[in-house]
């Protein structure tokens, strides 16, 4: 059988291969002549691919990286606490304080609040002298990171850092006192002081959306004046300046003739971390039973300190007990708080992540690849990939020419 010549030389030789009729040519040159049109087919079926992929890699490629930057830059649900805190950043000087919700606050020569979606340090400093920090400054940050509290030479202040007002208490009954310490409630409204007036310590609560003061407790009167209440309020988490083995607690309970009566509890610090013990500051309570403290152990040559720890307390069963480091290495700063509501709730897994790395944003990094450049990488790998397939395609036709 013969076939009629077609216009189209490439047409013919087309259907030529494809038919199943024998052709006047040995058996050998047909099946070769075969062979080369399949590999023909198989490298444009593989360019065309490689197009895609390319397309598709280079863009997953450059989102990707856009992905990763929005992540570093803090965009987390929420906010979180940063899984690094450095004492020295060089920010300018500022006294606004409406910066939003803060994760930590501490004291290195002057305020320096971490905001807790973005993880950008505020270095915050004030010309008002009523405003300025005291000789022995004492930084509270309220346990939703929403409002820092700071003692001054005469008064403590509170800041909405939503809004950025501040609001001055003329403490101890307008008396003032040298403030030692000061910690929120778990509430974020109630902020407890605890100082000396007169050579006595004292000690009150101030309501912050007041705002008012209960009236100042001598400490020796009332010793839980000096801790801070769990959210239900039955158990105090109290401080441990000196070295101890275990973390004390107050238990509360109602005495003989109805009024209060305290009860001293202790919590062991695990030995294999802590063989020689370590100070205990308690900075709040994340959940009813779970508290969370700065734990900084004697210099050693094996140990890092301080560091973050949060541990079960010890009204609970000690099967129950649980205890976990998540921020070490520390700055030795005069003061840290942290917003303790911002630590996740524990999942019993001991790889769980409590902080977020938020990397070193600055504003002289360069920008990722967006928009234009974004458009710009893509169009590159589709004219790479249609060079190839143009290349392919030639070579194809040459093969099957000679």
């Amino acid at each position: 059988m013969t076939t009629p010549p077609d216009a189209d030389l490439r047409t013919t030789l087309h259907r030529l291969a494809d038919t199943t009729e024998p052709l006047p040519v040995s058996d050998d040159l047909w099946q070769r002549g075969r062979a080369a049109r399949r590999r023909g087919q198989a490298l444009l079926v593989a360019a065309v691919l490689a197009l895609i992929v390319s397309v598709g890699g280079v863009a997953s490629l450059v989102v990707g990286d856009d992905r990763e930057a929005r992540t570093a830059s803090g965009e987390v649900p929420g906010g979180a606490i940063p899984s690094r805190i450095t004492d020295g950043t060089n920010e300018p000087f500022e006294d606004d304080l409406a910066i939003g919700r803060a994760s930590v606050a501490f004291v290195s020569n002057h305020i320096r609040v971490i905001t807790a979606e973005d993880g950008r340090y505020h270095h915050v400093a004030f010309d008002d002298p009523e405003l300025a920090l005291s000789r022995e400054p004492a930084v509270a940050l309220s346990p939703d990171g929403r409002r820092l509290a700071w003692s001054t030479p005469s008064r403590i202040a509170i800041a909405d850092l939503e809004s950025g007002d501040i609001v001055t208490f003329h403490h101890n009954g307008g008396r003032g006192a040298e403030v030692a310490s000061l910690v929120w409630l778990p509430d974020s409204v109630r902020l407890r002081w605890q100082g000396a007036h007169d050579g006595q310590e004292v000690a009150a609560d101030i309501d912050a959306t007041g705002p008012s003061e209960s009236p100042a407790t001598p400490v020796a009167e009332r010793p839980a004046v000096t801790g801070i209440p769990s959210p239900d309020l039955d158990i105090l988490a109290m401080r441990a300046d000196v070295v101890v083995t275990a973390a004390p607690f107050l238990q509360e309970g109602d005495g003989p003739g109805g009024g209060p009566e305290s009860e001293s509890i202790d919590r062991v610090l695990p030995t294999d971390l802590y063989p020689d013990g370590a100070t205990v500051r308690p900075l709040g309570w994340a959940e009813d039973d779970l508290v969370v403290a700065v734990v900084d152990p004697p210099q050693s040559d094996v140990v890092e300190h301080p560091r973050l720890a949060i541990f079960t307390s010890p009204d609970r069963p000690e099967s129950e007990w649980t205890y976990r480091e998540f921020l070490p290495r520390l700055p030795p700063v005069e003061s840290l708080s942290i917003a303790v509501d911002l630590v996740p709730d524990l999942t019993g897994d001991p790889s769980q992540q409590l902080t977020h790395d938020f990397g070193t944003p600055s504003d002289d990094d360069p920008p990722r690849p967006l928009g234009i450049e974004l458009s710009l990488f893509i169009g590159l790998g589709v004219a790479a990939a249609i060079a190839v397939l143009l290349a392919l395609r030639w070579l194809w036709r040459r093969f099957l020419a000679g």
